[in-house]
């Protein structure tokens, strides 16, 4: 079929999907590959029947159609934007389709340079991301599709779907269809280009922290994911997944520090490390004591490693919840049992649902069933329960097959059961967040996990001690002696300060020993700012020395500042003042009002002139995560699997979208933030001027002494 006949049939297509008409097999509508100019595709099939290339710029705007004219068919040729239609010349020309060109409202409003209101500052990478200037470019629309697919975890192929061709086609009639292999390489092209500029922002960071968990293919091969976390110069939370290896087996401590360390070294980030979390697991014990011991032999580690090993929280939660619902298993067997058999046939289900609906029950709920690796999936089990306990026993009454009857007994123990995992539910929840800092929300979160498994573990219901007391057998394995990091952290939130530890710890510990381990913590405070201020203050001087040298400061103003402040310093003065510790400590802690939500770092952005030392120390320790995975992985005890197609790429291809995936999407959503900042000043700009506008034209018309100024009016009496 040749080239013309396939554009014209693309082309119908597309504008015929407005009236839904559905086409037929015989149509075989193939699209144009080549990427190039359509023009060159076209063939002229007029005169005395020889076909030969059309030059003319005017066939990627019109198409050759057959229409009916008094009684025959003739050939004419249609615009494809406005659908107007002209007779070939007999010279063959096409000055008449170029006239049309230049006057047709859709081609203009195609090429216009219109485009959205862009609100972003001029040196944001991303300003023209998602603005249409300068009209249609084929080679931006292909970086979108490539990112589309990234992002969206589409096969290459996907550029190859026909309706997605005739959509394209019908949005644009400029649009050229692209390859598999051809947006093969563009993803590659745009990840190369991601990480070029992810490794100019790595670069600026003071401190990176880092996770890593365990990923495995459907054809159980490891791949280790490697997170980079951080906060940026605007006291933003990032993420960034730097790396995902496969790992070679045994998965031992050396296997995962050799491919932690290769990675580092692969972005040139291995001095700027300052903590690591990973699961609880004897390999992932010995890989960071490895990491750590390398870092230290060459002197680049923060916080002189105080902090190096984070043990991800989410897990030990998690291991404290299995522990716990190990033992009370057979509790949750008749319901678990009693769900699967109603929902087992739809003609029960319906059953079970009239009789929620003549109790006055809400269906909205689904009936749930667990996955006995997932235990939240147990706690939406059991809370989908106890909603629907009373048609529950109206079926087991209206239904002599159902063997999975409770008794009253038995669903109070579901209902303390539910209302157990409801907490840590909740901490799971806030540690796995990644968007804002965890490390300061740990310890008032950890002793509401506490309390709840003490009250259980003293109580007189032999149900609730029995499943409590390997729950806080394993809790005080982990968590018997609260981190000095999460201390430290805790104060570092202006709302808490010394008070959160100082009565979380009398809380948790003998009161003999509490103002002993607040004192620690508060001493292990000032020596660390002690090491951040001499860092800073050095920094400092060096940086003041460069600019003096390389500005060849010599004339004689600049001397006799150096000489008044070395008189200034010679003077003997009493060492009276405070440092930023101690002035942070004795302000008082900061309100939030009720129902009001609070940044931790957009306050410390905003008193980081005031403590300058201080606010650095809290920007590294907020950015440690305390869990290694987001949440929607924090309540399973299996691993993460990766789906059947990304399993059938090669590695090399399977890091690219991994992690170009996870760079585009933060990309977009720092863009669509910045965006949202940009109107939201932009828009406050304008209200404050009509304020002062409004003020400006009232003070013209309030009363000045005995008189009154007024505007000029041809009325007197006015």
């Amino acid at each position: 079929m040749s080239s013309n006949v396939e554009s014209v049939q693309l082309n119908e297509e597309a504008n015929d999907m407005v009236d839904l008409v559905e086409l037929s097999d015989e149509d075989n509508v193939q699209i144009n590959e080549e990427a190039n100019d359509m023009a060159d595709e076209i063939l002229d099939n007029e005169g005395d029947g020889s076909k030969r290339k059309s030059s003319s710029g005017a066939w990627s705007h019109f198409t050759t159609v057959e229409v009916q004219e008094n009684g025959k068919m003739v050939k004419k040729h249609e615009c494809m934007h406005c659908k107007k239609k002209y007779a070939p010349q007999s010279s063959r020309t096409t000055t008449h389709l170029l006239r049309h060109l230049k006057k047709c409202v859709f081609v203009k409003r195609l090429k216009g340079t219109k485009g959205f209101i862009n609100f972003q500052p001029s040196d944001n990478e991303n300003a023209s991301e998602f603005n249409a200037m300068g009209g249609y470019d084929q080679m931006k629309c292909r970086e979108l599709i490539a990112k589309l697919i990234i992002a969206h975890e589409l096969p290459f192929s996907f550029v190859e779907y026909h309706w997605f061709n005739i959509l394209m086609k019908y949005n644009n009639p400029l649009y050229q269809k692209v390859s598999m292999a051809t947006i093969r390489k563009d993803c590659i092209k745009v990840v190369e280009l991601e990480r070029e500029k992810l490794k100019k922002v790595l670069k600026k960071v003071d401190m990176i922290s880092l996770t890593s968990d365990c990923w495995t293919s459907n054809q159980t091969i490891g791949y280790m994911c490697l997170t980079a976390h951080y906060i940026d110069s605007n006291w933003k939370m990032q993420k960034r997944i730097i790396g995902f290896n496969e790992l070679a087996p045994p998965h031992s401590g050396e296997v995962i520090s050799d491919a932690i360390l290769e990675c580092l070294i692969k972005w040139g980030i291995q001095d700027k490390i300052g903590t690591i979390t990973l699961d609880n697991a004897s390999s992932n014990d010995r890989a960071a004591s490895i990491l750590k011991n390398t870092f230290q032999g060459k002197g680049k580690l923060h916080f002189e490693g105080m902090f190096f090993h984070v043990r991800c929280c989410a897990h030990i939660l998690n291991l404290v919840v299995q522990d716990g619902l190990g033992t009370i298993d057979c509790c949750l067997v008749k319901i678990r049992e009693g769900v699967k058999y109603v929902r087992k046939s739809p003609g029960r289900l319906l059953k079970f649902g009239e009789i929620a609906i003549t109790l006055g029950i809400p269906t909205r709920r689904s009936l749930c069933i667990d996955v006995k690796t997932r235990w939240n999936s147990t706690h939406r089990m059991l809370e989908s329960a106890m909603h629907y306990k009373l048609a529950y026993q109206g079926y087991a009454l209206r239904d002599s097959n159902f063997e999975w009857s409770l008794t009253d007994d038995e669903w109070n123990r579901a209902q303390k059961v539910c209302k157990v995992l409801e907490v840590f539910l909740d901490a799971t929840n806030l540690f796995s967040g990644t968007s804002y800092p965890t490390t300061n929300l740990f310890l008032v979160e950890i002793f509401k996990v506490k309390k709840e498994i003490s009250s259980c573990y003293i109580s007189n219901d032999g149900f609730l001690k029995k499943m409590s007391e390997p729950m806080f057998e394993k809790f005080e394995k982990y968590w018997g002696e609260i981190g000095v990091l999460m201390a430290i952290a805790s104060i570092l939130d202006p709302r808490f300060k010394k008070v959160s530890i100082s009565w979380t710890f009398g809380k948790l510990y003998p009161s003999n020993e509490v103002d002993d381990r607040v004192e620690d913590v508060i001493n292990r405070l000032q020596s660390l700012y002690v090491k951040y201020s001499t860092a800073f203050h050095m920094a400092r001087a060096s940086k003041n020395n460069m600019m003096s040298t390389s500005s060849g400061a010599t004339d004689v103003r600049d001397r006799i500042e150096d000489d008044f402040y070395a008189f200034l310093k010679s003077r003997p003065v009493e060492n009276t003042q405070k440092s930023e510790v101690e002035v942070y400590l004795d302000e008082p802690n900061y309100i939030v009002l009720e129902n009001k939500e609070f940044d931790v770092l957009s306050w410390w952005s905003q008193n980081s002139s005031k403590f300058p030392v201080l606010s650095k120390m809290a920007r590294n320790i907020f950015s440690i995560p305390i869990t290694t995975v987001a949440s929607e992985s924090a309540f399973s005890a299996g691993g993460r699997i990766l789906d059947d197609y990304r399993s059938s790429l090669t590695k090399d291809m399977v890091e690219l979208l991994v992690c170009g995936g996870d760079w585009i999407k933060a990309t977009s959503k720092t863009t669509i933030q910045t965006l949202q900042v940009s109107l939201y000043l932009y828009l406050s700009f304008i209200f404050n001027f009509i304020i002062l506008l409004l003020t400006f034209l009232f003070y013209l018309c309030v009363p000045i002494g005995n008189g009154r100024r007024k505007f000029r009016s041809s009325n007197p009496d006015k």
